[in-house]
């Protein structure tokens, strides 16, 4: 049970004014998806479901999620996005030409290999700016570096990209030997839980280990070996036995604005952190996992972002 994946950090200085949100996640999110429309398209007018070139596409593979045939012949509807932004945090506000700032994009399986598209739809971002005020010149910035770890795969002087570290595995591990009597979870951005059509505005343990359950399922059907074999039933059960201890827990408001739609759309979610005790040695493996790629809505944002602390 596991995905191959790789995060890549961008490196980036502006170059004129910026007039940033305080939330940078919708704002790359939007620009990416444009930048790499516009570098990867060779069919400018033909919708992306009946172009024959869509599986060598990276705007189509990254961005469009389309339906495919999971095990047992059942049809998910739409294949899980294989990305997710992780932001810095920024003030929102006015940056001045010269000062820099950074951003992570986790690419999942196959969207890895489009990593040359990726960097030069960076450079197409940074030709054209972000945040507001483009049209004027402002937040035009240059992508100084491409980062795995602590190696260096891109830098502006050369504008070449070099050899890129071997993908990592991101997978369902084994329950730690030791007992696991208390956890800590941070969500460091807004975490968007829906049930019954309805955002959840409270964290119990049981809705955290469903949400985490989801994803993992998702993205192992969509790319890894298939939904791994696990007691959901059983797990979400015996989570509705775990009890919160303390919280900080609230709901925090936030919202984008849709070019598409042209009205502000809510990414507003729960943020804060939440303690729970019990015997969570199970879930420990679980929770890693979604640590690493996000759960809730707009994963893709970076919203859904937690760690987590073991005692």
């Amino acid at each position: 049970m596991a995905i191959t994946a790789q995060t890549y950090t961008f490196h980036c200085r502006f170059v004129s004014e910026a007039r940033l949100p305080g939330y940078l996640g919708s704002t790359l999110r939007g620009a990416l998806g444009w930048a790499l429309k516009k570098t990867s398209c060779a069919l400018r007018h033909q919708k992306c479901e009946s172009c024959l070139l869509r599986a060598q596409c990276a705007y189509s593979w990254i961005f469009e999620t389309e339906q495919y045939q999971a095990g047992g012949g059942r049809t998910v509807n739409a294949r899980p996005h294989p990305f997710v932004l992780q932001p810095q945090r920024l003030i929102e506000g006015v940056y001045r030409q010269g000062e820099t700032f950074s951003f992570s994009l986790l690419l999942i399986d196959r969207a890895c290999e489009f990593l040359p598209q990726i960097a030069r739809a960076l450079q197409l971002m940074a030709e054209t700016g972000i945040g507001t005020g483009r049209r004027q010149g402002f937040g035009r910035f240059e992508l100084m570096k491409i980062s795995v770890g602590q190696q260096t795969i891109y830098a502006k002087e050369d504008n070449m990209l070099t050899t890129s570290p071997a993908l990592c595995s991101i997978e369902l591990a084994e329950p730690p030997s030791q007992t696991a009597a208390q956890i800590s979870i941070v969500l460091d951005t807004p975490l968007r839980l829906k049930e019954a059509n309805r955002l959840k505005r409270a964290l119990p343990f049981h809705i955290l280990i469903r949400a985490a359950l989801r994803r993992i399922a998702a993205l192992e059907e969509a790319y890894g070996g298939g939904e791994p074999e696990l007691d959901y039933r059983g797990l979400v059960k015996r989570a509705e036995q775990t009890e919160m201890t303390a919280s900080t827990i609230r709901w925090k408001e936030l919202f984008r604005f849709s070019n598409r739609q042209r009205k502000k759309i809510s990414l507003s979610g729960l943020v804060g952190q939440a303690t729970y005790s019990g015997n969570l040695r199970e879930f420990v493996p679980i929770l890693d996992y979604a640590a690493q790629v996000n759960i809730g809505k707009q994963t893709v944002f970076g919203l859904g972002r937690l760690h987590l602390n073991k005692v």
